[in-house]
């Protein structure tokens, strides 16, 4: 309902994963992406490596660090310039665009919005920041209200006719066409080993989606339209992470077409577990190792063989930090988390008595023998009572 967030939906398009991409090829990629059909509508707005890139700022052609006075006096112009009945050949366009100038000057002219936007961009006013970072965010849904935007600012329904340009009923007219839904974005696994989570990398996902003909005629039929997609993975990325591909999802009549969003997912490793940016590897040493001394070769995420000496007595729950050893992370280049070294200590399952006897010896700082010595007088005594 026009209250409440809709339930992002599963996808039931054709996917599939795969590596390495054909060279030069004429597909989709996350930079720059846009459907044929509304491309001038939507000038604003592609993807990159980092998700989704909508520029509201480009949308109202201003510099990020603009006033209120100057946001507002963007959207003046351009959505007088853009509204559909200043715009009649080409409508489709204009009430893309109309929507577009809405949205930008809805976030823009929100204070919390906009520090969110600044912040760390539109996956995160629609997704929430990733890596816990503060700020918050999340939630944000555009609901194509253009209208009620345009009259707010203007403080009526037709300023053209106010100016002496015309009737309201063109105007009325176009704003009350009931404008086309967007359904909820359609979601896909994408996962990771944590080597490519380490080291970034790039991967490239086959989409089968319905789209209409470009230049088909609005009762056209949709048909089946097989695109690659390339999502940039980033060192330090989450579980969890989202990659937002707008409008790339299936389309239908009388509706826009959903965004795509692959949400990252982290693959079990066999050495090591992730704890937020920190890496948790776990040595398993002898009891006579923990004891005396070791030394660990580790080999790392990135093809290094790290030595880790340990010439300290390694007790049951003790932990080694070795600092900036960890995952990268996302939002601070150059900056890692620590490994953490854990230990399994393996105990022999059996020892034989005369081994028992000088481990306690050597142990208790004894001769073998004489904690036996010692404590026969108090046998004695015990058995003459």
């Amino acid at each position: 309902g026009a209250g409440g967030k809709e339930r992002p939906r599963r996808s039931l398009l054709g996917l599939g994963v795969f590596e390495p991409p054909p060279p030069h090829s004429a597909q989709e990629s996350a930079k720059g992406w846009r459907s044929d059909r509304g491309q001038a509508a939507r000038g604003a707005r592609s993807s990159d490596a980092s998700g989704t890139m909508v520029d509201y700022y480009a949308t109202l052609e201003i510099a990020r660090g603009a006033t209120d006075t100057e946001i507002k006096k963007a959207y003046r112009k351009l959505a007088m310039k853009w509204h559909p009945d200043k715009n009649p050949d080409q409508a489709e366009e204009a009430a893309a665009r109309f929507q577009e100038l809405g949205e930008a000057y809805e976030v823009l002219t929100d204070k919390e919005k906009r520090a969110v936007y600044d912040a760390h961009g539109y996956d995160a006013l629609v997704n929430g920041a990733p890596d816990g970072a503060a700020g918050g965010g999340g939630g944000y849904v555009y609901k194509q209200n253009g209208k009620e935007i345009f009259e707010a600012f203007f403080g009526t329904s037709n300023p053209f006719d106010a100016m002496g340009f015309g009737d309201a009923a063109p105007f009325e007219s176009r704003l009350n066409k009931e404008a086309p839904t967007k359904p909820p974005a359609v979601l896909h696994d994408l996962a990771c080993t944590l080597e490519e989570l380490y080291n970034g990398c790039t991967k490239r996902v086959r989409v089968t989606r319905q789209r209409f003909p470009a230049g088909a005629a609005p009762e056209a039929d949709t048909q089946p339209e097989t695109v690659t997609l390339t999502i940039n993975v980033q060192p330090g990325w989450r579980a969890g992470t989202k990659v937002t591909f707008p409008g790339a999802g299936d389309e239908a009549p009388g509706s826009l077409a959903p965004d795509l969003v692959f949400v990252i997912q982290e693959a079990a490793h066999t050495r090591f577990t992730r704890e937020k940016a920190n890496l948790v590897y776990t040595a398993h040493i002898s009891l006579a190792d923990a004891l005396t001394e070791c030394a660990l070769s580790v080999p790392m995420l990135d093809g290094r063989t790290l030595s880790l000496p340990c010439p300290e007595v390694v007790s049951p729950g003790y932990e080694k930090v070795i600092p900036s050893e960890g995952m990268p992370v996302s939002k601070s280049p150059g900056q890692r988390g620590d490994m953490l070294v854990r230990f399994n200590i393996i105990f022999p399952k059996y020892l034989p008595d005369d081994r028992k006897i000088k481990l306690r010896a050597l142990l208790s700082g004894t001769e073998p023998g004489a904690e036996e010595e010692e404590a026969a007088p108090v046998a004695d005594i015990a058995e003459e009572e």
